[in-house]
C-alpha cells in the first residue's frame, strides 16, 4: 500500500502538479492492493527514466533553438484608408502572411481602420520598413517574448505523461486484478490523458505564435487642409453709407413682409369677428331704442285717460 502511494505521488511530481493533484492520487492509490502498486510504481519509474528527464536534456534543447513570440503595433496616418488597405494587402501577400481581422469605422468624412496581420517570423523584421510607405508613422512598438524555458519544460512534461499513459494502458489491458483495481487504474489513466491534452494544446498554441508573428496596423485618414480666407479690406465712408442704406431698405422690406403675413394670418379671424361685431352693434342699438319709444308713448296714454 505504501509503495503504491509513493509511486503515484512520484508520477504527479514529475508532471509539476504534485501539490494540486497529489492528494487525489494518494487517495485513489490507497484503495488498490499491493500487487497493483508494483505495476504503477514501475510505470512511474519508466516515465522518470525517459530521455526528456535525463540530465542536460533541457540544456541541449535550449542550444538547438529559441522559441520567441514577436508582436508589434504601428499607428500610421494615410491619405486614404481604402487605398492604403490595397497597398497593405499586397505587402502582406508578398511576405507570405495573411490578414487575421479588420475593423473599419467611419467618423463623418474621416475613416479609421485597425488591421491585425499574421506574418512569418523570418519576414517580420523585413516587413516593418515597408509599412512606412503607407503614410506617416506616428507610433511604432515591437515586443519579443522568449518562451523557450516554458516550451521545453512543457515538452518534457508531455513526454513523461505519455510514457506514464503507455504503461498504465498496459496495466489496464492486462486485466489481472479485481474490478476495483481496474477502475483505479482507469481513473489515473483519465487524469493523465487530460494532462497530455493540456500540454499538447499549449505547445500547439505556442508553435503558432512563434511561427507567425502578430502585427497590428492602426490607420487613420489625414484631415483635408482647410483654406483660410484672406481678411476683408477696411471699409471706406462710401461703403459704410451704402451698407447703411441697404440695411434700412432691408428693414423696411422685413417690416412690410411682416405686416403682409400678419394680415393674411388675421384674415380668417376677420371673417368671423366682423359679422359678429355688426350683429352685436345692432342688438345694442335695438335695446337703446326700446326705452325711448316707451318714454314717447307714456304722455299720450296719460292724456287720453278720463279725469275723475
Amino acid at each position: 500500500m505504501k509503495l503504491l502511494s509513493i509511486a503515484l505521488v512520484g508520477s504527479l511530481a514529475l508532471h509539476g502538479c504534485a501539490k494540486h493533484k497529489g492528494g487525489a492520487g494518494v487517495a485513489a492509490s490507497e484503495q488498490a492492493p499491493t500487487a497493483l502498486a508494483g505495476d504503477v510504481g514501475r510505470a512511474a519509474g519508466a516515465a522518470a527514466s525517459s530521455p526528456d528527464h535525463a540530465p542536460g536534456a533541457t540544456a541541449v534543447k535550449h542550444a538547438d533553438t529559441r522559441k520567441v513570440i514577436r508582436t508589434g503595433r504601428i499607428d500610421v496616418t494615410v491619405a486614404s484608408v481604402d487605398t492604403s488597405r490595397g497597398q497593405l494587402d499586397a505587402l502582406v501577400q508578398s511576405a507570405g502572411g495573411y490578414i487575421d481581422s479588420t475593423q473599419v469605422e467611419q467618423h463623418g468624412a474621416r475613416s479609421t481602420a485597425v488591421i491585425v496581420l499574421r506574418i512569418p517570423a523570418d519576414a517580420f523584421g523585413s516587413l516593418l520598413p515597408m509599412l512606412h510607405q503607407l503614410g506617416e508613422v506616428t507610433a511604432e512598438t515591437t515586443n519579443a517574448a522568449d518562451i523557450t524555458d516554458q516550451f521545453v519544460d512543457t515538452e518534457a512534461e508531455l513526454a513523461s505523461a505519455q510514457q506514464l499513459e503507455k504503461r498504465l494502458l498496459e496495466i489496464a489491458t492486462a486485466k489481472n486484478g479485481t474490478l476495483e483495481q481496474i477502475l483505479t487504474v482507469e481513473k489515473e489513466l483519465a487524469r493523465v490523458r487530460g494532462e497530455i491534452e493540456g500540454y499538447q494544446g499549449h505547445l500547439k498554441q505556442w508553435n503558432d505564435q512563434v511561427s507567425l508573428s502578430t502585427l497590428t496596423i492602426a490607420m487613420s485618414q489625414r484631415l483635408a487642409a482647410v483654406a483660410i480666407a484672406p481678411p476683408p479690406p477696411p471699409k471706406t465712408l462710401g461703403s459704410k453709407t451704402s451698407e447703411s442704406f441697404e440695411s434700412s431698405i432691408e428693414m423696411l422690406r422685413d417690416a412690410a413682409s411682416w405686416l403682409l403675413v400678419s394680415c393674411v394670418a388675421l384674415l380668417p379671424w376677420l371673417l368671423v369677428l366682423v359679422p359678429g361685431a355688426l350683429g352685436a352693434r345692432r342688438l345694442v342699438r335695438r335695446r337703446r331704442q326700446i326705452p325711448v319709444a316707451v318714454a314717447s308713448i307714456a304722455p299720450t296714454i296719460t292724456a287720453a285717460r278720463p279725469i275723475d
